[in-house]
């Protein structure tokens, strides 16, 4: 018997946006969609596998959003997918991975597998990835030397060390293809920024 597929779901208030991603996942993967946060609050439930959610929406902002998904006690794996160049206030939220748009086809694959890899790891691991894919959000996007000034940023480096000390060889808590995926995450996120300055 075959698995059933994971579920995603969209929330995205451009409709046109919306059914673009899910014609191009559909065949994979069992789609939602809600156009917007308050939408999206309605339809999440302990099905879903991977949320991939606009920042920028009119009504509940994808920040919003996410903060009230996280409330309200899910867990799921989201990649924040927006137009807006990464700054200092990704450091609060809570995502898994930021995607900036236009969004290729490949790369939307190539998210929903990495989420849902990331879903299957310990709390403590996915918490050093999403933080890892920050750092490198920012390194993409900023000077260094605006970066070394930033305490946030500095507070972000070194726990990032602390815990990678902590956690040993994280490799090692992970099969092949989950830390492939994870390295394809941070990878991605240090090369995406300058082109969208």
């Amino acid at each position: 018997m075959t698995p059933d597929p994971a579920t995603v779901l969209v929330i995205e208030d451009e409709r046109q946006i919306a059914d673009g991603y899910a014609s191009i996942l559909d065949d994979e993967y069992e789609v939602r969609i809600a156009n917007s946060g308050a939408e999206g609050l309605e339809t999440i439930d302990d099905t879903v596998d991977v949320v991939l959610l606009d920042r920028m929406m009119s009504g509940l902002s994808g920040q919003e959003t996410l903060d009230e998904m996280r409330d309200r006690g899910y867990d799921v794996p989201v990649a924040m997918v927006t137009a807006k160049v990464p700054d200092y206030d990704v450091l609060d939220m809570g995502f898994d991975d930021y995607l900036t748009k236009p969004v290729e086809v490949e790369d939307l694959f190539d998210t929903v597998e990495r989420l849902l890899a990331m879903g299957e790891l310990d709390r403590d691991l996915r918490e050093y990835v999403a933080a890892s894919v920050k750092q490198a959000s920012l390194e993409a996007t900023k000077p260094s030397l605006e970066l070394e000034e930033h305490q946030e940023y500095r507070d972000l480096r070194a726990e990032l060390t602390d815990r990678g000390a902590e956690l040993g060889d994280i490799s090692a808590a992970m099969t092949d293809h989950q830390f492939e995926l994870v390295v394809k995450t941070v990878v991605r996120n240090l090369q995406s920024g300058p082109e969208q300055l």
